[in-house]
């Protein structure tokens, strides 16, 4: 390998890495806008289930402002208020609704984020997206502390930030289930994919 292959390998290295400051929402949108652009949000249609589920989403602590105007959480945790560094509960357990960044490996980080607040009890009830990701250590701590989950039976066409569907999505989606209605949850997901209740 000559130096300019040298040059163009590190040139790429360095384009292909992952940064913190930009968390991508279940998947990436290949653009060099900032965080809010390029974050998947989630839909109405599946936010709507999610509210009738818990009643009210009382905080998602992975998100925007933007991305809060489809979510309507009461509370909401941001890329400069950091849901790693604040207390998810107030006076009471909270009801969560989370869809995790992705990027630098921070989807771990907030999985075993959430699982600890919930072992604290700081999570009344909670529903999570994220990616199908059997395979993972962070899917598989999820499946260990849920009542219920829903695999999708499709793509989940995400929204950007403009809340026009993006493209690139090439995985399917599960919704986990914490709390105590798993079969209201069941009854209400059935129409999004096919709900399991996991055997332990």
């Amino acid at each position: 390998m000559d130096g300019n292959e040298r040059g163009k390998v590190v040139v790429l290295a360095r384009a292909n890495r992952a940064s913190a400051k930009r968390l991508g929402y279940i998947g990436r949108v290949p653009t060099s806008k900032p965080r809010d652009s390029d974050s998947w949000f989630t839909p109405p249609e599946y936010l709507d289930s999610v509210r009738a589920v818990l009643g009210e989403i009382e905080l998602d602590p992975f998100t925007s402002v933007e991305a809060n105007e489809i979510v309507r959480a009461t509370r909401i945790f941001t890329q400069e208020h950091s849901a790693f560094d604040h207390e998810w509960h107030r006076a009471k357990p909270v009801r969560v609704f989370m869809n995790p960044p992705y990027s630098a490996g921070l989807c771990a980080r907030a999985v075993n984020r959430f699982i600890d607040q919930l072992t604290l009890g700081h999570i009344e009830e909670g529903i999570v997206l994220v990616n199908n990701a059997t395979d993972t250590r962070w899917f598989n701590a999820l499946v260990g502390r849920c009542t219920a989950i829903c695999f999708t039976h499709h793509r989940i066409s995400f929204w950007n930030a403009d809340k026009k569907h993006v493209s690139g999505n090439t995985r399917g989606q599960a919704f986990f289930y914490f709390g105590k209605r798993s079969k209201e949850f069941a009854g209400i997901f059935r129409k999004h994919g096919f709900v399991l209740k996991p055997q332990r």
